[in-house]
């Protein structure tokens, strides 16, 4: 057989067969012209025609704008690597993939897309996703949830079993409403006839043979046709490449090796660089053997080619060429950065005693590079296999410097306990080492995670760096100090964190360095975070604005405007809260930033619930939803959860049949206070007061122990919101002593508003209430509803209302009864308006008792009545407690109002009345 008949592959044999597949596809073009896209993965085994199907298609869709890209199978595959050759295609996608966090630079390229779509239907072709990078299939992925309203086609072809990542990615992709599958199989024998009648050197009717043999593999099929091997020997495919190759001339040999070394598609300049000789691939072309895929861009027929030419290489000629490949690479990556870890892994496979030092080098590179496009596992990948690499050969600032990054890059992907091993690791090589800078960044790594055995360890390793450095080491000392004073302040130990917060910003202003600044404003913000400090909260807000302003940190301005919302909601400053919004807006639209319009749409759905816009107020929780769930930011998405709580809370009410759905997002919640609270709220809400105190207990003596910080306003009202659902006199008035003290006209404390909480006036008027303290509710309420009235908060001036109404009744005072009625009028009325169903039933129920009241001389309410029946039946407090279910504390509070409603001094006048009242 002549070399000519060698190898006549994809674009050279005959296409047969796949008539059905090929109709899918064809089906699913135009299903995409029309308007509703698809995305098609196509599966199968390597050689079986993937992309030879695709490349059908391709052909034929020559009225659309086509993508194609490609993963391949090199440790150094940049992240996003098949899009970025998809942006050849497509320029207009290219800048979207440098967008800032991964979900920015998703919406970003799904954006650009869309806008492309305007004009022309797109077909993209994404081939061997086995070997692609998570971020790129996470991309996919998004743009598959787009596909239903845009005339897109998307391929993706990928070898079965599938990849790693592409495992973790394939089912959601395989759901997505618009996906189909394709799974092909072998050539059947008729199929097979017909390839060898293209044939002159196997006869037609051993068809039904090779079919078995080859299983209907087209690659295998032609190789064994062309190669004229005897099909019964059934050759290996490594030696039917050998054989083929070992035809051709020396240059055309060595050109293919060095090929071999960059992969399954390679750029043919630089082969001359590898080779020190001019190349050509001119007859390997005509063979087949290679194909030219645009002017700087050449392939394998096929990837198992590539590998077989590559497996046939000794060691001592592919690390050289390696090294050589790795040299020619350079000089591209110094300015195209996402060739980076192409060329570390060359290093790593190369020959020579500076190969790892070189190595470590690119990896570093190669791992910001991913880290930028959020890829972050990837990130990880690099510098692992950097540090496997000889390491004893890397000084060792070098191996401290890649661990660090590799625990950063962990701690990115949430992998925290492989990223503080590693942080430990690094430490430790500092210290050897006399790194101290290199112990700092390693102490700074891991934050805001509350597990006790890691900030333990986090706070010995930030005690170690800062043990090291130098005095003058201002910006270092400053941010350890301000990741310290974070972590004691979530830790609880509050005073503490305000005196480490202090010297860290006063360290930081010294330093003159703006991340350090930056990061001492956020620690002293979050350590001052309580109702008392909201005066220092509004200069550091603004003092974040001017810094991040200058410093061009985009969110560190978001930040500042973020404070300041919380400051305008804690003073009754609407304004400043409304001019903050704006600004967050602009800071979303003009850096295009989805976490700021997480932060816009949450806080506007709190300051539209403010005025009583529930419907409003819901329509931007979604969206802030909406925007969590495409970022994957658990805590965000958590945080609607807590959204819904202060709503019920603020109806007073829940079916007991939906109790199940409101707990069971808290069963996954953190661990912490604010968040378990809920848990006996709901149960209260609902009507259970049982279980609701069951599950107080545990929060009941937090108002004497918690120190004034981060959340302690936030726990005490909510203490006092199930102590007033419970009746819990003991607890209410712990709380309220608390309370007293705050000097703001309204709730808020700088953690971030979810919710408006209303006047502190109004909540101390529910604490006093349910502690009995009726004069001081009375006056408590009447300061609320003016206080209300003056920002609009039309909810919390109607409870303040039936707060009012309900004290006047409990007291009972010449007067009480004739105004406390018009007032639960009044707010049922609002409730009726706002929807408020189950605060509706309260206010006229209210409204009921105090017509009864009115009609008769007994002032007593109910509950004190039951009361008084029970005295008059000899039994003591303690006893009156358990049969109502009440505390003992509650008992003495109606035992006391029961005195001086009915002007009487002693538990035995009480008891005389009561037997008169039964005789009358």
């Amino acid at each position: 057989m002549s070399e000519s008949s060698w190898i006549l592959l994809v674009m050279q044999a005959p296409f047969v067969g796949r008539h059905a597949e090929s109709a899918r596809l064809h089906a699913a073009l135009a299903s995409a012209a029309n308007g509703s896209g698809r995305l098609v993965l196509i599966s199968g085994p390597a050689g079986i025609g993937k992309s030879e199907l695709t490349s059908q298609l391709v052909e034929s869709a020559s009225t659309v704008r086509t993508g194609q890209g490609y993963a391949v199978d090199d440790p150094g595959m940049p992240p996003l690597w098949p899009w970025h050759k998809v942006a050849r295609d497509l320029p207009e996608i290219r800048e979207a993939l440098t967008a800032g966090t991964r979900f920015e630079l998703f919406d970003a390229v799904a954006a650009e897309l869309e806008s492309l779509c305007a004009t022309t239907g797109v077909l993209i072709v994404l081939e061997d996703l086995h070997w692609a990078d998570s971020t790129s299939l996470a991309l996919l992925r998004h743009i598959a949830r787009e596909l239903r309203r845009l005339p897109i086609l998307v391929i993706a072809t990928y070898r079965s079993p599938a990849g790693p990542a592409l495992a973790e990615h394939l089912p959601d992709l395989l759901r997505s409403p618009h996906a189909q599958s394709i799974s092909l199989s072998g050539l059947t024998a008729v199929e097979v006839r017909e390839l060898l009648a293209n044939s002159s050197t196997v006869p037609v009717d051993t068809a039904a043979e090779l079919q078995v043999r080859t299983g209907g593999n087209p690659l295998y099929l032609r190789l064994l046709i062309e190669s004229g091997a005897d099909p019964a020997a059934n050759p290996e495919l490594r030696s039917l490449v050998t054989a083929q190759i070992d035809r051709l001339d020396a240059d055309t040999r060595d050109a293919l090796r060095a090929a071999s070394v960059l992969g399954e598609r390679f750029d043919p300049t630089m082969l001359p660089h590898m080779l020190n000789a001019e190349v050509s691939l001119d007859r390997a072309t005509f063979e087949g053997i290679v194909r030219r895929i645009d002017v700087r861009s050449m392939a394998f027929s096929h990837a198992l080619i590539r590998d077989a030419v590559y497996a046939e290489l000794a060691p001592s000629i592919s690390t050289v060429l390696h090294r050589r490949a790795a040299e020619a690479l350079a000089e591209a990556a110094a300015v195209d950065t996402t060739l980076a870890g192409i060329v570390a892994g060359h290093w790593q496979r190369a020959a020579g005693p500076d190969a790892a030092r070189h190595a470590a080098r690119w990896a570093l590179v190669a791992a910001q590079v991913a880290m930028t496009a959020a890829a972050y596992d990837e990130a990880a990948a690099v510098l692992e296999s950097a540090l496997e690499t000889s390491p004893a050969e890397v000084d060792p600032a070098m191996v401290a410097q890649l661990t660090v990054e590799l625990a950063r890059a962990e701690f990115a992907a949430g992998r925290i306990a492989d990223s503080l091993e590693h942080c430990i690791r690094a430490a430790d090589i500092a210290d050897r080492a006399a790194l101290p800078e290199l112990a700092a960044a390693a102490a700074l790594v891991v934050h805001g995670v509350d597990s006790p055995h890691i900030v333990g360890t986090v706070d010995r390793l930030r005690s170690r760096a800062l043990g090291m450095l130098p005095a003058d080491a201002h910006a270092l000392r400053a941010r350890l100090l301000a990741h310290r004073a974070r972590s004691a302040a979530d830790a609880g130990n509050c005073i503490s964190a305000r005196e480490i917060s202090a010297k860290a910003l006063e360290l930081a202003e010294k330093s003159q360095d703006s991340d350090a600044i930056l990061d001492g404003i956020h620690a002293r913000h979050f350590t001052l975070s309580a109702p008392q400090f909201v005066d220092e909260r509004r200069i550091l807000a603004d003092r974040a604005v001017t810094v991040g302003a200058r410093a061009e940190q985009p969110l560190a301005q978001l930040w500042g405007h973020i404070w300041n919302v919380d400051a305008g909601f804690q003073l009754g400053d609407i304004a400043l809260v409304d001019n903050s919004l704006a600004e967050i807006e602009h800071v979303a639209q003009s850096r295009k930033l989805a976490v700021a319009w997480w932060h816009l749409h949450r806080l506007r759905a709190a300051r539209a619930a403010l005025v009583g816009e529930l419907a409003i107020a819901d329509e931007h929780a979604a969206k802030a939803q909406a925007v969590a769930e495409k970022i994957g930011d658990q805590s965000m998405i958590s945080l609607l959860q807590a959204y819904i709580s202060q709503k019920r809370a603020l109806d007073g009410s829940i079916a007991p049949a939906e109790l199940e759905s409101y707990l069971a997002p808290l069963r996954k919640a953190p661990p912490i206070p604010i968040a378990r609270i809920a848990v006996p709220m709901f149960y209260a809400l609902a009507g259970d007061l049982d279980e609701a105190r069951a599950g107080f207990e545990e929060f009941r003596h937090l108002p004497a122990v918690l120190e004034i910080g981060p959340r302690w306003a936030g726990v005490l009202h909510q203490i006092g919101v199930v102590a007033e659902l419970v009746g819990d006199a003991e607890a209410a008035e712990s709380v309220y002593q608390l309370f007293r003290e705050i000097e703001s006209p309204y709730l808020g404390d700088g953690t971030g508003a979810v919710f408006p909480g209303g006047s502190t006036a109004g909540v101390l008027g529910k604490l006093a209430f349910t502690a009995g303290h009726l004069d001081a509710a009375v006056e408590h309420f009447r300061l609320a509803v003016d206080v209300d009235g003056r920002i609009g908060s039309r909810p919390f001036v109607a409870l303040s209302r039936v707060g009012l109404a309900r004290a006047l009744l409990a007291r009972a005072a010449p007067g009480d009864i004739r105004e406390a009625r018009p007032l639960a009028d009044q707010a049922a009325r609002e409730f009726r308006r706002l929807g408020l169903s189950g605060r509706l039933r309260e206010a006229d129920s209210l409204a009921a008792e105090l017509g009864r009241a009115a009609r008769t001389p007994n002032p007593l309410t109910t509950r004190e009545r039951e009361v008084a029946e029970l005295v008059a039946d000899g039994m003591a407090n303690r006893q009156i407690a358990a049969e109502l279910v009440l505390s003992e504390r509650t008992v003495e509070t109606h035992v006391r109002s029961i005195l001086a409603k009915l002007g009487l001094t002693n538990r035995t006048l009480i008891a005389a009345w009561a037997l008169e009242q039964r005789q009358t």
